[in-house]
C-alpha cells in the first residue's frame, strides 16, 4: 500500500532509486520522521526482537532535540538518512530555502540518503541535490 504516490515522470529521472527489482524477494523496512522518545526505542527494541535491519529517515530538528536516540540507532546497525531538518514540503519552499534545510540536517545526519518528505521536488530541486 502507498500513502502517498510519486509522479510517474520523476520515476525516470536517472541515479534516483522510487523502487528496487521485484525479481529478489526482498523487504526494506524504513521509517520517517524520527527519532521521537514516544516510539522509537520500542521500534528498536521490536526490531531487535526478530533481527530485522531498517532504514530511519531522521527529520535533523529531531536529531537535535534527542542526539542519544539518534546514536542508538546506528549503535543497533541501522541505516539513517536526511529527511529535512523541519520536514518541510520542497514544493511551497524556495529552492534556496530548501536547499540550507538540507544541509542543516546533513550536518546531523551523515548519510549519502535522502527521502524528501511528502516524496515530491521540483526537477532543479532534484538536480541540485543529487550533486
Amino acid at each position: 500500500m502507498f500513502i502517498e504516490q510519486i509522479p510517474v515522470w520523476l520515476r525516470f529521472i536517472k541515479g534516483i532509486k522510487w523502487r528496487f527489482s521485484h525479481k529478489k524477494k526482498t523487504i526494506y523496512l524504513t521509517f520517517d520522521d524520527g527519532p521521537i522518545p514516544e516510539i522509537t526505542p520500542w521500534v528498536l527494541d521490536l526490531l531487535d526482537k526478530y533481527h530485522i535491519k531498517a532504514t530511519f529517515f531522521c527529520v535533523g530538528e529531531n536529531v537535535s532535540k534527542h542526539p542519544q536516540l539518534y546514536q542508538e540507532i546506528l549503535r543497533r546497525g541501522h541505516q539513517t538518512g536526511n529527511h529535512t531538518y523541519k520536514h518541510i514540503k520542497a514544493l511551497c519552499t524556495p529552492n534556496e530555502e530548501y536547499f540550507a534545510n538540507v544541509e542543516k540536517a546533513a550536518s546531523l545526519i551523515h548519510s549519502k540518503l535522502f527521502r524528501p518528505p511528502h516524496g515530491l521536488m521540483r526537477y532543479s530541486q532534484i538536480k541540485e541535490l543529487r550533486k
